[in-house]
């Protein structure tokens, strides 16, 4: 692996073959790995034949050989000393993760009203997605974030914000959890279809790996657009909480 500019690393493959962009490739190639594209360069003509990364459906290692995936074609690199870490840079720069937390509204807040327990909630949520941001494999990194443990953590947040307040009222307890628990009905809903999304993506064959890759991050953009949403409901029920209208949100 050579870079040859900043942002642009460079693999040699002996062999290549396959269908790429409506052309049969074969001969020496060399694989560059840019941060939107990909470029394979036949070393016998100088001839140049680039995909963006998003076009992209999936990529495997497999005994020695490099597989890339388009929509019906697939080429494979053979013959290389660095061709495993070029799988990776692949995977890595087609599967960037997405920007979440930019615009949450909840996080741009300044007033300190019910600050503790706002960062207490959104705890969870950014922890998992500080997680992502390693270098693993698309795989792990999708199984580290773990939706179904994460909404256990989510209740037993909304659990302990509604004891903290009312620990001998029992009665004031359960409807304060209840209204934070409606509150994020749809939150809850959306874990669920990140923890689908993620199962999609274990369970993909190669060819489509990416595919699946990007299905799951959008709903994971998705996720903590609702998580935003939710807060702000959360709010609302918490101050009726604090001026005791406990009736308006009790089941």
């Amino acid at each position: 692996m050579t870079p040859e500019r900043e942002g642009r690393l460079a693999f040699r493959a002996g062999a290549v073959s396959g269908r790429w962009r409506g052309r049969d490739l074969a001969g020496a190639v060399t694989l560059f790995v840019e941060h939107d594209e990909v470029v394979v360069r036949l070393e016998a003509t100088g001839d140049e034949v680039a995909v963006a990364l998003p076009q992209l459906t999936g990529a495997a290692w497999r005994a020695g050989v490099l597989w890339l995936h388009l929509p019906d074609e697939a080429l494979q690199l053979s013959d290389g000393e660095s061709l495993d870490r070029a799988w990776f840079a692949v995977s890595q720069r087609a599967c960037a993760l997405p920007e979440v937390a930019r615009a949450m509204r909840a996080l741009r807040a300044e007033s300190a009203r019910h600050a503790m327990a706002r960062e207490r909630f959104f705890a969870p949520l950014l922890q998992a997605r500080r997680r992502l941001e390693g270098d693993e494999p698309v795989d792990w990194r999708v199984a580290s974030f773990d939706a179904d443990a994460l909404a256990e953590r989510l209740r037993g947040t909304l659990a302990a914000l509604a004891l903290e307040r009312h620990a001998e009222r029992p009665p004031h307890r359960r409807a304060l959890e209840a209204g934070l628990l409606d509150a994020c009905d749809a939150l809850f809903a959306q874990l669920r279809r990140v923890s689908d999304a993620g199962r999609a993506v274990h369970e993909a064959p190669d060819a489509h790996r990416f595919v699946e890759w990007r299905a799951w991050a959008a709903q994971l953009r998705a996720l903590f657009a609702h998580a935003d949403q939710a807060w702000q409901a959360m709010t609302e029920v918490l101050a009726e909480g604090d001026r005791g209208h406990f009736p308006t949100f009790e089941r």
